[in-house]
């Protein structure tokens, strides 16, 4: 079986989009029975018999969530045996991200997965390979031009529902830090855009201060390790990805401060959950990376066979994961082979 159902239903959610906010020519076809112009086109491929290429480019290859996007895509076009895909790691660097996309351009790829680093540095690059007819789906953070699909999670809500877990944990009364994502993410302005709606409500609570990690552990760790030397009471620590809330955990631990303050990420991957379980972490956000990745290939070979003319967009489809609010009371309901 080739997900003939699933495919089906995101070809009427792009359909809709489409015909919505594509186009005013009425996505019928002409008297001459061709394709009627602008938002149609057709098919370039057909996905069942053509040789295709499909690459997937994240932000830092290793990161536990970029090898479990990859391993959902990866395992979704295993149905496809005329599929070849390549994974091409960003290393963390989005000109790097972008000069990818220029060279998969030149090698005629039929499609494109892309976890930006920075979502203003890509756009270009992703506007380019649309231009050039191959549809580039993003995962969990968007690039700032019109492009095919964004498959992410909830930021917004899962921003929010920390805050008020945060908020609510202290009474609401205390005071926070928050580690953020590398500047112009998408993703962490979107959860630090819920999670200070959340905090608004509760007049008691102050962000004492906020940094950026980087979304790795390591400069987290380093910006925990400084807000420690800085403030006497924190109550609460806010950070962006579990990677950085890890980073925190550890430096908390290490300060001897364990148990003062509750210490929240974002995403779900594994450590973290382990993390939860053993009192480091007070919780995260998870999100079925696997699932991500799967959704990101359907619609890949969707557009790749359609007749929609994604370079047309305006605004970007968007398909979103619904988030699921873990701690130590229910971290046991993610079992090991949800764990990524």
């Amino acid at each position: 079986m080739k997900k003939i159902i699933a495919l089906m239903l995101i070809m009427l959610l792009a359909f809709s989009f489409a015909a919505c906010g594509g186009s005013d020519n009425g996505g019928g076809s002409g008297s001459d029975g061709s394709q009627a112009e602008g938002i149609f086109r057709d098919p370039k491929k057909n996905p069942y018999s053509d040789e295709l290429k499909i690459a997937w480019i994240p932000s830092d290859a290793p990161a536990a969530n970029c090898v479990a996007w990859g391993a959902g895509i990866e395992r979704e076009l295993s149905y496809w045996s005329n599929v070849t895909f390549n994974t091409f790691d960003g290393e963390r660097d989005a000109e790097k991200q972008s000069s990818i996309i220029q060279d998969l351009i030149v090698q005629e790829y039929d499609a494109i997965i892309l976890q930006p680093y920075v979502s203003s540095t890509v756009a270009v690059a992703v506007e380019d390979a649309e231009a050039a007819g191959i549809p580039v789906i993003c995962i969990n953070i968007d690039a700032d031009s019109p492009h095919s699909a964004l498959v992410a999670m909830t930021d917004y809500e899962a921003g929010y529902a920390i805050g008020v877990e945060m908020a609510e944990s202290v009474g609401g009364e205390g005071n926070f830090v928050v580690i953020q994502a590398t500047p112009g993410a998408t993703r962490g302005e979107n959860l630090e855009e819920g999670f200070q709606a959340a905090i608004a409500n509760y007049p008691g609570i102050t962000i004492l201060d906020e940094q950026t990690g980087e979304w790795n552990s390591e400069k987290a760790n380093a910006v925990m390790t400084d807000f420690l030397t800085k403030y006497d009471s924190i109550d609460g620590v806010f950070c962006h990805n579990d990677q950085m809330a890890e980073g925190a955990a550890t430096a908390v631990q290490t300060a001897g401060r364990l148990g003062e303050m509750s210490i929240w990420g974002a995403n779900g991957e594994a450590k973290a959950l382990e993390y939860i379980e053993q009192g480091l972490m007070t919780g995260t956000v998870y999100t079925d990376c696997y699932d991500q990745g799967a959704t990101a290939a359907r619609l890949a070979m969707m557009f790749i066979g359609g007749n929609l003319d994604t370079s047309q967009f305006t605004q970007t489809l968007q398909i979103k994961m619904p988030p699921i609010v873990v701690t130590s009371e229910n971290v046991a309901s993610i079992t090991e082979d949800m764990r990524w």
